[in-house]
């Protein structure tokens, strides 16, 4: 059996670990999902825009098909991110007593942080849908969200 192991500020069993694997993978998906959907509509709206005729069946279509093709890239990143800021949420959370307001900002930030480090990285926002403010802050969103699903499912 394994027993505690403390860290410092944070104290790990079992039951907390499987907790907040569980919290973090379905937040991670629920942002991924959301951050992908956001994606995809900003594209289609900006085609829209410049005047290309899209129907409500190739609208939906892609929106599918963008989730699928977005999972095995932006899907990881997603949960790295809101992995590395739930941990910092948790410790955060002994200290201010408002975990679902601190997973909100947390998943927030860590989709901010993904975003704003893969400019100068790759000299390109790969999400094009972030490429202006509306779809930088829904992605953004998504995020937050996402750290909402967490502090729901932990923090129970």
């Amino acid at each position: 059996m394994i027993g505690r192991l403390s860290l410092g500020l944070i104290k790990l069993d079992m039951a907390n670990t499987i907790q907040f694997l569980k919290a973090w993978i379905v937040a991670s998906l629920v942002a991924f999902v959301l951050a992908a959907v956001m994606h995809t509509q900003m594209v289609l709206i900006g085609l829209v825009n410049i005047d290309i005729n899209i129907n409500v069946s190739d609208w939906l279509l892609t929106t599918f098909q963008d989730i699928w093709g977005l999972l095995p890239t932006y899907a990881p990143v997603i949960g790295l991110a809101l992995f590395i800021a739930m941990i910092v949420v948790v410790i955060f959370a002994k200290f201010i007593a408002a975990p679902a307001l601190l997973s909100f900002i947390g998943g927030g930030m860590a989709i901010f942080t993904v975003l704003v480090t893969m400019q100068p990285i790759m000299h390109i926002t790969l999400i094009a849908g972030a490429r202006e403010p509306v779809g930088f802050a829904l992605q953004c969103l998504s995020g937050a969200v996402g750290g909402l699903v967490f502090a729901k499912l932990y923090y129970r």
